[in-house]
């Protein structure tokens, strides 16, 4: 398994309130996270610092257990993570109202699991076919459900970047699991939205599949900065 990440502050922001973690275990289990946080100036870095860090943790004290439930290590650090940022931001007005997303992904042998909280995105290339795995917790992937705007209009909308859940905004948060199998050749993306916001999916399948592996985030980022990405931008790439 290769792992290889990058992450960018964007055009427009003075700061870079995205965090990523990724690494392989002595046990054999991989591991790719990305963060984006959310909170005035101050605690969006914060959140998404402490919810990564809190994971690295977890997944490294289970480093030489073979008998290792992953699942279960990755939703307790989550859960560990969300009551400490709620209730840090309830004692510092400074950090009133901070949270984070989280998407990523867990492998072992050849099974894939994948982590969501928010609009930070996982998706998997398979035989040059971009597949997002993810559901954005968002106003406008409701709206979508509801029939009420188009795909088209989600990019556009103006409550397009407004999330349903996030890490630490209360002090508990339901995470989305899903699985899957891996196939030799499979390439993971794990991206917060500065990437898939200004990157268009045909952009990203084509960097993921014609790209030499240890270039690819950083072919990504350029690509969101050359069309003038306002956010922050970070993607991990895993290949099976």
């Amino acid at each position: 398994m290769r792992i290889v990440g990058k992450t960018d502050k964007g055009h427009r922001r003075p700061d870079n309130q995205d965090r990523y973690v990724a690494g392989v275990l002595a046990n054999g289990v991989c591991f790719g996270f990305v963060a984006d946080g959310m909170g005035g100036a101050k605690g969006g870095s914060v959140a998404s610092g402490r919810l990564c860090r809190i994971m690295e943790e977890c997944l490294f004290q289970q480093n030489d257990n073979m008998a290792m439930d992953v699942e279960k290590t990755v939703l307790d650090a989550i859960d560990s993570a969300c009551s400490e940022i709620y209730h840090l931001s309830r004692k510092d007005e400074n950090l009133s109202g901070m949270g984070t997303t989280i998407s990523g992904v867990t492998v072992q042998d050849d099974e894939c699991t994948v982590y969501n909280i928010g609009d930070s995105r996982v998706y998997v290339l398979r035989n040059g076919v971009l597949n997002l795995i993810t559901e954005d917790h968002s106003v406008v992937q409701q709206l979508f459900r509801q029939g009420a705007i188009t795909e088209e209009e989600m990019s556009t909308h103006p409550q397009k970047n407004l999330i349903t859940r996030a890490v630490g905004v209360r002090s508990d948060v339901d995470t989305d699991v899903s699985r899957l199998t891996l196939l030799p050749g499979d390439r993971i993306l794990c991206a917060s939205d500065g990437l898939t916001n200004f990157v268009r999916k045909e952009e990203m399948a084509l960097i993921l599949a014609d790209s030499d592996f240890y270039s690819i985030p950083a072919k990504l980022i350029e690509k969101a900065l050359r069309h003038n990405a306002s956010d922050n931008i970070t993607a991990v790439v895993m290949e099976y």
